[in-house]
Formats: structure tokens, sequence, C-alpha cells
């Protein structure tokens, strides 16, 4: 179950590294922008290019789209994803989790956890269907990832989809061109990058701070489904307030790398639609502001069908 998911364990990177850290979420007023997810465009010459930010998990039958957006999926030719999900992806993901994600013989987190640490760690795992042969042998980020979507998602952990899915998808059965900005290696490898010792601090904070990620999630959903751009991006700075090092590592730093292969669909003639995780969007590091930086006028389309410059602004 977990190798054949492992999509959607990194999906939640940015969450689960968060609520590890234990940050905390202040409250944050939610205003009703919009009646759905934020787009943006890009129109440069022959070229247009659409901006999605998406959630990479969401409820079952939740319904999120848009005319807008819609619009934007039957207008391109090509479809920009973090990674590809096919079968070549999900077999590099399994040799990678069985080479990274699996503690040395004679480990285990019985022994790494304290008692009343692996009883909650335990429940969690056991809710969600998860063996103690299998569980027992995790490394700690990879039992942080795990335990985070096991508490959040005991009853679905084996079918998580998000908006990105249903796009892929779309994409799929029309038969458009699919391209992607990273390999699901290299994805996996931001979590198993840090020290062992870091890696284990970070199982604990999640365990001591789990009932906080509920809320995260659901404030994160919210803002997102609403088109609250400013308040999603808020959120996601609190979050890593005082972790702006981390801040960048998961997000500022990609979407600088990921202008490399996003600024020759900016010139090409044609649609293109560029979907990646919303916390990739906004912010001053986001790829609306950069994108913006690279002398591009980026528009956020409106639900009556108009537009704002969002390059007038800081991104939102």
């Amino acid at each position: 179950m977990l190798k054949r998911n492992a999509v959607r364990l990194r999906g939640t990177i940015a969450l689960v590294f968060a609520v590890a850290l234990g940050m905390a979420l202040h409250e944050t007023a939610v205003a009703q922008t919009a009646k759905g997810p934020a787009l943006w465009r890009v129109r440069s010459g022959d070229s247009t290019v659409y901006l999605f930010g998406s959630i990479h998990i969401l409820p079952a039958n939740f319904v999120w789209t848009t005319a807008p957006i819609q619009r934007a999926m039957a207008s391109a030719d090509l479809f920009l994803f973090e990674v590809p999900v096919d079968d070549a992806a999900i077999a590099d993901e399994r040799q990678f989790l069985l080479q990274n994600g699996i503690l040395p013989r004679r480990q285990s987190l019985r022994g790494l956890l304290s008692p009343t640490e692996f009883d909650t760690f335990a429940a969690v795992m056991r809710t969600a269907g998860i063996q103690p042969a299998v569980y027992e042998k995790y490394r700690p980020w990879l039992a942080a990832v795990v335990l985070g979507l096991a508490y959040l998602h005991p009853e679905s952990l084996a079918s998580l989809k998000g908006a990105d899915d249903e796009v892929m998808r779309f994409a799929q059965e029309h038969g458009r061109r699919l391209a992607y900005l990273e390999t699901p290696r290299e994805q996996l490898q931001l979590l198993n990058a840090s020290s062992d010792s870091a890696q284990l601090v970070g199982l604990k904070n999640l365990i001591a701070t789990l009932s906080r990620s509920r809320n995260l999630e659901q404030t994160l959903r919210d803002d997102w489904a609403t088109g609250d751009a400013e308040a999603l991006n808020a959120v996601l700075d609190d979050v890593f307030r005082g972790r702006q090092d981390a801040q960048d590592y998961l997000i500022g730093h990609r979407n600088r790398l990921w202008l490399n292969t996003i600024n020759p669909m900016l010139q090409r003639a044609g649609t293109s639609m560029i979907t990646v995780g919303a916390a990739h969007v906004g912010g001053k590091g986001g790829l609306v502001a950069l994108i913006c930086a690279e002398g591009y006028r980026v528009e956020r389309i409106l639900d009556n069908g108009g537009s704002t410059n969002a390059c007038a602004a800081p991104a939102q």
C-alpha cells in the first residue's frame, strides 16, 4: 500500500514538515474572494500559459472545478506537473523507499521512541491498517510522513487523490502532451536529506503535536477552495515562521529551479497549463512573483471571466 501510494506521500511534504517541526498555527481570517481555486494566466506573443495551484489531497467527491479552470484545461495542448505517476515512476519510488526508508537491521522505532511516543505512533498506524512488522522498521523521515497521512486519512490512505490527479487524468484522456518538473526520486530525497538525529526530532515533534495537523489541513483546504490566495499564503508563512531556511529548501529553491523548465513554455506557441502544489504559487518566492520578475505580465483570472494584474502588487 505505502509503495503504491508514494506520490501522495510526496504531495504533503510541506504540510508534514511544518507540523513535524511543531510550528504553531495562528488564526487567519478567511475572506471569500472567489468562488473557486485561484487561476493565473501569462500571455506573450503566441503563447498562453495557465498556472494552477493544486491541493494534493482532497476528500472524495470534493467539487472544486470552475468555468475558468475548465476552459483552461480544454484549451491547453501541453500540461506540466511536478512528477510523473506512471508505472516506471512507481517502480523508482519503491526502490527509493527500500533503499532509504528502512532502518538498519536490529534497529526499530520502538527503540528510538519513548514508550509513550511509540504507543501514540503505533495506535495511529494500526487504525490505518498498517502492520507492526512494517511500521516499526520505518526510518524517522518516512515514519513522520506516513504518520501525518495516517492520522488525517486513516480510512483512505491507499486511495488519496487531489486536484492535480483530476487535471492529469483529463490531460491523459484527451491525448494531451504531459511534461514534469522533477523526478519522484528528487522529491523524496527532500525528506531523506537531513541527518538521522534531525529526522528523529521531527518525528517526535509530530507525535507531540498531531492534533494541530487536522486544523492546519482544513484551513489550507478552505482557503484554497475559496480562492483566497492571500490567506493561504499567510497560513503557509505562519507555519514556517522562524524557519525560512526550511521554506526556501522545500519551496523557494525548487521554484527557482523550475523556472528553467517554465521559461521555454512562456515562449512557445500554443497553450500550456502548469499544475503544482498551491504552496509554490503565491508569496515572495512563489512562481507568480518569479514570472513577474522575468518581465511577464501575470493575470489573476476572475470568476466572471475578467482578470487583474498580479504583478501590480505582491503576488497573492
